[in-house]
């Protein structure tokens, strides 16, 4: 506005002329309380209001042709507030007669989307049964429930996302991290029952440990700054209360550790498809409290107990919101070839609420 000050312009085009922006309203940018400048004669929020319509009035004195544009939309910038200077222009009998008010808004037009439809060729039915064969991981599953097109490009075409410089921990690191780390902790303990007192031995060093994991992704400087610094303090705290659980557990509970890691695979019986399906997978912890056979697998995220729950078993190939009891479900599965049992209890544990259990 005040670039425009002693210029003539033929055209004169003014953009948002919405009460709040044209005048600014009440926006005193001062620590001045607005009754002390009044007292001492300082200029006031009223003031710079009577610049702003003096500018105003000023670039259309002379202009043939002006365009003033106010946005009719609520919520958007200030509102949907015309501003008062439009009003005063309408009120004036002089110029209202030259004004033409005019409503402009977009034709919506609703585009038919049509759903994008693979066709199962005989080549794509060679590379599913050739996957099928090799085995499909219960994360490719869900992959498959939550979004069929990208199963279809990750699994099958096997498209992978370009590889990213990771300069702070990625989410997927993190769970790495924690797992190998979790892994050499325990892997002393596979085939015998866990004793508080070893665990107990075994804190001092997770440090050392969970940094020589650390340092095989990212710099040993970067430990000490940024964002990766507080990473791998959540790391070492996460390792240090998942101990301190499993010693606290160990006071009421005997708990026998039978595998870490374990890959499996299982061939399954699917009515109607002539190729082998197998389904494989990692299985992160399965060990026996007094006796109740249990598979666990760990989650750095937030799990809650509502995801953990199946109603109806129709819903684990429907709903993604459920892939975490149908990952730890298929891992049972992996699991039921393996020994002879009654009954079995499958979860998770989730590091970023362990207090859940």
């Amino acid at each position: 506005m005040l670039e425009s000050r002693v210029l003539d312009f033929e055209t004169v085009i003014i953009c948002s002329v919405n009460e709040g922006i044209i005048p600014s309203g009440k926006q005193g940018n001062s620590f001045i309380p607005f009754d002390v400048k009044k007292e001492m004669g300082l200029p006031t929020y009223k003031e710079k209001d009577a610049v702003y319509t003096y500018h105003f009035y000023r670039l259309l004195q002379r202009a043939k042709n002006v365009h003033i544009v106010y946005n009719t939309e609520p919520d958007v910038l200030v509102g949907g507030e015309p501003s008062r200077l439009i009003s005063q222009l309408e009120a004036d009998q002089n110029i209202s007669p030259f004004i033409k008010h005019t409503l402009a808004s977009m034709d919506i037009v609703a585009s038919q989307v049509l759903p994008t439809v693979i066709v199962k060729d005989k080549n794509l039915l060679d590379a599913i049964a050739m996957r099928a064969e090799k085995g499909f991981s219960p994360t490719s599953l869900t992959q498959y429930i939550r979004d069929p097109l990208e199963f279809y490009k990750r699994v099958i075409l096997q498209i992978e996302e370009s590889p990213d410089v990771e300069e702070n921990i990625a989410a997927k690191t993190f769970g790495i991290i924690i797992h190998e780390v979790l892994e050499e902790i325990f892997t002393p303990f596979v085939g015998q029952y866990l004793e508080a007192e070893k665990l107990l031995a075994i804190k001092p060093d997770i440090e050392s440990i969970v940094k020589r994991y650390f340092t095989e992704f990212y710099d040993e400087s970067s430990i000490t700054r940024g964002r990766n610094s507080i990473a791998f303090q959540v790391l070492l705290r996460y390792i240090e209360n998942y101990l301190d659980a499993e010693i606290h557990q160990l006071k009421f509970q005997k708990i026998k550790l039978i595998a870490l890691e374990k890959q499996m695979k299982i061939e399954i019986n699917v009515p109607g498809i002539t190729f082998p399906v197998r389904i494989k997978g990692k299985i992160d912890r399965i060990d026996e409290v007094n006796g109740q056979l249990r598979i666990l697998d760990y989650k750095t995220g937030k799990v809650t107990v509502s995801e953990m729950n199946v109603v109806d078993w129709e819903e684990l190939i429907l709903e993604p919101d459920l892939n975490k009891v149908f990952q730890v479900l298929c891992y049972a599965l992996l699991y039921t070839p393996e020994k002879e049992f009654t009954s079995l209890e499958a979860g998770v544990i989730s590091f970023k609420n362990m207090k859940e259990g």
